[in-house]
């Protein structure tokens, strides 16, 4: 039985994301302006990079080492890399070529390979297909199949978009169901690794061909005092109680791990959450009968849904296509996903990239490959992309797309030379424009203000698991650099150290924390979330 507790006082665990509202809020408050420009580098990933040897570099690496020792995190396991973008040189590897979790800065590597496969301009297309054409009395007879493609950004907008078309075509009258099709994507709609406790929650909403509202929903009490939801789709049952004077709010919420029952519990007037939806192709389907119905369209069938295992899925080449709409662009979709550290827009993309580069990352395992869904075929695509690019090397795994999973594991080293790779390419722009900017917007809006502008990074955060990556413009020269944090059992001490770590990239040591920098750790490296973390229910923005 899966129960989520949001109690004020009390801990429950997130993964690293924003909240649809939280989010829309950032995007429309952040500062367009980027930080500063990451310079072009030009450096041979093919080539091992080298251990400077200089003494200002021995000393950061020995500086970072310190405040790593001397915190209250130093048993957990930690890894660093810095690199220069100026000439190649790496200033700190501090056991660099271990394997981490890295949490939401998977969300780097998804990006990066998305942007160079699909392209910056890539858009996905939702579509409305049934089996016969309008009738010249406005009648259509049979099923009307809205089929998504992947975009991950399908709301109620495009939905009016397309119920507007059909109506421009003459449709009056539906003879069949309305049905909501997600059989564009074969394989799981969840990721692999992630936890059963995460799946209610918004940050772990399922990834579907057909998404609608990012598959997320609201609860909360009105203005009247009432429990209700931001979709009747959600079916709540509300068993709070009073509250007595010197009580704290106290609540819990569950939701089935394969239904949309939610029950909430406990006691107190600010019960709220921001919950998953199950069968969002079927939410769509029934938001779609509404809409007609709300334009005059009669529909005399029902609502149903169809997955890639379905009998009554269907064949977009034996059908005729009534109306599409397409999504943003993915260079759009990709700044979204990074300034807010959005789970499903990484998790559509990672099986995208599966859907349609698949075939050229077989598995070794025939009689697997016959069957992998897109997920895992994704997944595939991007280790051997990176392992191709000299990014990574073979020991990596990735099992998805955002971060969620507790199953990825990569190098310090491989996010660093994502990070070069992606500063000299084509897209370079459009990635360092997702990248949250220190103290300004995203998930650094309220961290690193003291070096406000200085750091363009990706933030990680999932349960025991912190993380930061991305680039640091120092007096002189920029640097890329990774931080990433496992079993680290005190969130907001490991946000500190790693906000000290990067703040320190770039601001002149104190004159008593100097350090001669000679660091066992600091080793030469070879050749090639957020957040499930503990919070009250008042929903502080994640990292």
């Amino acid at each position: 039985m899966q129960i989520g507790l949001l109690l004020l006082g009390l801990s429950l665990t997130y993964a690293c994301f924003q909240s649809n509202r939280a989010a829309e809020g950032d995007e429309a408050n952040a500062s367009e302006e980027n930080g500063f420009e990451v310079e072009p580098p030009n450096i041979d990933l093919s080539r091992p990079l080298q251990i400077s040897q200089r003494p200002e570099d021995l000393a950061l690496a020995g500086r970072i080492d310190q405040m790593i020792e001397k915190s209250p995190l130093s048993n957990a396991r930690w890894g660093v890399f810095v690199v220069s973008l100026k000439d190649g040189r790496v200033l700190v590897a501090r056991d660099a070529r271990r394997l981490f979790n890295p949490a939401s800065i998977q969300k780097v590597l998804t990006s990066v390979v998305a942007l160079d496969k699909l392209g910056p301009d890539f858009r996905w297309k939702t579509r409305i297909f049934s089996q016969n054409q309008i009738g010249s009395d406005g009648t259509l007879s049979g099923d009307l199949t809205l089929f998504g493609g992947g975009a991950p950004d399908f709301g109620t907008e495009e939905l009016n978009d397309l119920v507007n078309q059909l109506q421009a075509k003459g449709l009056k009258r539906i003879k069949g169901n309305i049905v909501g099709d997600e059989s564009y994507f074969r394989g799981d709609d969840l990721g692999d690794g992630w936890t059963w406790n995460d799946i209610q929650w918004h940050y772990g909403a399922e990834a579907a061909a057909l998404t609608f509202r990012e598959n997320q929903a609201s609860i909360f009490i009105n203005d009247e005092g009432t429990l209700t939801s931001t979709t009747d789709f959600l079916r709540v049952r509300n068993d709070l109680k009073p509250k007595n004077p010197d009580e704290k709010d106290s609540y819990g919420i569950k939701r089935g791990l394969a239904d949309n029952e939610v029950y909430v519990w406990g006691n107190g007037a600010k019960a709220a959450g921001q919950l998953a939806v199950h069968n969002p192709a079927l939410w769509a389907a029934g938001s779609l009968k509404e809409a007609l119905e709300g334009k005059g369209i009669a529909v005399e069938g029902r609502t149903l849904s169809a997955d890639w295992k379905a009998e009554n899925r269907l064949d977009p080449d034996a059908a005729t296509e009534l109306a599409s709409v397409e999504s943003k662009t993915l260079a759009e979709i990709v700044r979204r996903m990074n300034k807010n550290s959005v789970n499903i827009y990484a998790e559509l993309i990672l099986r995208t990239l599966g859907k349609k580069f698949g075939d050229t990352a077989p598995d070794p395992n025939k009689a697997f490959q016959a069957v992998r869904g897109d997920d895992s075929a994704g997944a595939a695509v991007i280790k051997k992309f990176l392992t191709g690019a000299g990014v990574a090397t073979g020991e990596i795994e990735i099992r998805d797309g955002s971060g969620l999973s507790r199953l990825d594991f990569v190098t310090p080293e491989a996010f660093g030379r994502a990070l070069i790779y992606a500063a000299q390419s084509k897209f370079a722009n459009v990635f360092e424009n997702s990248l949250p900017v220190a103290g300004t917007d995203g998930t650094l809006g309220g961290r690193l203000g003291r070096v406000k502008g200085s750091i363009l990074a990706k933030t990680g955060s999932i349960t025991y698991v912190s993380s930061l990556a991305g680039y640091a413009r120092s007096k002189d020269e920029t640097l890329a650099f990774v931080v990433i944090c496992n079993n680290a059992t005190r969130r907001t001490e490991t946000t500190r150290v790693i906000d000290e770590i990067a703040a320190g990239l770039i601001t002149e040591p104190a004159e008593d924390s100097s350090e001669d920098g000679n660091s066992a750790k600091n080793s030469a490296p070879g050749a090639g979330e957020d957040s499930s973390q503990k919070k009250t229910h008042k929903e502080k923005k994640p990292e």
